[in-house]
C-alpha cells in the first residue's frame, strides 16, 4: 500500500513537471511571437514613414512667421508653412542652406513643413558676392502672394469690417470684428465683434462672440474655402415710432431708456477667399435679427 502510494505521489509530480514545462515553452514561444511581431511592425512603420516624408533642398530666400520660401539647386521657389510644431534646429535665415521634410501626401501649394534642419555651407565656398546676389532670379509673383496669404492667415489677431441686410426686421448692418487664433487647431478661429444696425423701425446694438470653424481637407489651391461657425448674441434695440424720442426738430434713435434686451445663438455658413474677402450668412436663434447676409474684408 505503502509503495502504492508513493508511486501516485510520483506520476502526479511528473505529470505537474510536464504541464509546467508544456507551460514555460509555450508563453515562451509567444513571448518570441510577440517580439518578432513588433520587431517586423516597427520596421515596416519604419519604412512607411520613410516612403511617406519628401525631403527638399535649398536655400532660404525668406523666413516669415508662419512660412518659408527656398530656392533649390535647379532654380525652383517652393513656398512651405511653418506651425509651432514644425521642428527647428535653430533660427534660420535668409542665406542659409536647408533641407525641408514635408509629407509626400500633403498636395498644398504651400505644404506644412515638418522639420527644418541647417545644413553646412560647402567647403571651399565662401560667402556669395554681390553679382551673385544681383543674378539670381526674382521671386515669381505667384510665390510673392502664396506667402502673403499664409503669413496674414499666421497673425494671431486680425481686424475687419463686414457689412449686409438682416431680415426680419429689415436693417442695414454693419460690423466691426476682431478675429483671435487659431487655437487647439489650425482650422479654428474666435472672432468678437460689434454690431451697429438701423431700420425704419428699428435700432439695433450688439455684442457678438463668435468661434470659427474652417472645414478640413480644404487647400490653398481652393479659391473659396468654406467655414462654419457659431456663438453667443448679445443684442438691444429700439424699436416702433411710438419710442422714438423728438428733440425738438431732430429725431434720436439712440435713447435706450425703453429698450429691448435679446439674448440668442449664432449659427453662421460661409467662404472665405485666401486674399482676405469672405461672404457668408448668418441666423440667429432667439435674436433680434433672425437671418443676415454679410459680407466683409478681414485685414
Amino acid at each position: 500500500m505503502i509503495i502504492g502510494v508513493f508511486r501516485k505521489h510520483i506520476v502526479c509530480a511528473l505529470v505537474l513537471s510536464v504541464a509546467s514545462a508544456s507551460t514555460a515553452l509555450a508563453q515562451a514561444r509567444t513571448d518570441d511571437e510577440r517580439q518578432s511581431s513588433q520587431r517586423q511592425s516597427g520596421d515596416r512603420s519604419t519604412g512607411e514613414r520613410d516612403e511617406t516624408e519628401r525631403r527638399t533642398i535649398g536655400t532660404v530666400t525668406s523666413m516669415g512667421r508662419g512660412s518659408i520660401v527656398i530656392r533649390t539647386d535647379q532654380d525652383t521657389y517652393l513656398v512651405y508653412e511653418v506651425t509651432p510644431q514644425t521642428v527647428r534646429a535653430r533660427v534660420v535665415e535668409p542665406g542659409a542652406r536647408v533641407s525641408v521634410l514635408s509629407l509626400t501626401s500633403d498636395i498644398d501649394p504651400a505644404p506644412r513643413a515638418l522639420a527644418i534642419n541647417v545644413l553646412p555651407r560647402p567647403q571651399g565656398l565662401g560667402a556669395p558676392s554681390a553679382e551673385t546676389v544681383q543674378a539670381e532670379p526674382a521671386v515669381p509673383q505667384r510665390v510673392q502672394q502664396l506667402t502673403t496669404q499664409i503669413e496674414r492667415q499666421a497673425r494671431r489677431y486680425r481686424a475687419g469690417v463686414q457689412g449686409g441686410i438682416a431680415l426680419d426686421p429689415e436693417l442695414i448692418t454693419l460690423d466691426g470684428f476682431a478675429t483671435f487664433g487659431p487655437f487647439f487647431s489650425r482650422n479654428l478661429n474666435v472672432r468678437p465683434n460689434v454690431e451697429f444696425a438701423f431700420g425704419e423701425l428699428t435700432t439695433l446694438i450688439g455684442i457678438h462672440f463668435d468661434a470659427l470653424y474652417t472645414l478640413p481637407g480644404v487647400t490653398r489651391s481652393i479659391r473659396w474655402a468654406p467655414y462654419v461657425g457659431a456663438g453667443p448674441s448679445f443684442t438691444f434695440s429700439h424699436r416702433g415710432f411710438e419710442e422714438t424720442d423728438v428733440i425738438g426738430d431732430d429725431v434720436s434713435r439712440f435713447n435706450f431708456d425703453d429698450y429691448a434686451w435679446h439674448n440668442g445663438v449664432n449659427f453662421i455658413v460661409g467662404a472665405r477667399n485666401p486674399n482676405g474677402v469672405f461672404f457668408e450668412m448668418k441666423s440667429t436663434a432667439w435674436g433680434a435679427a433672425n437671418v443676415r447676409m454679410l459680407g466683409g474684408f478681414e485685414f
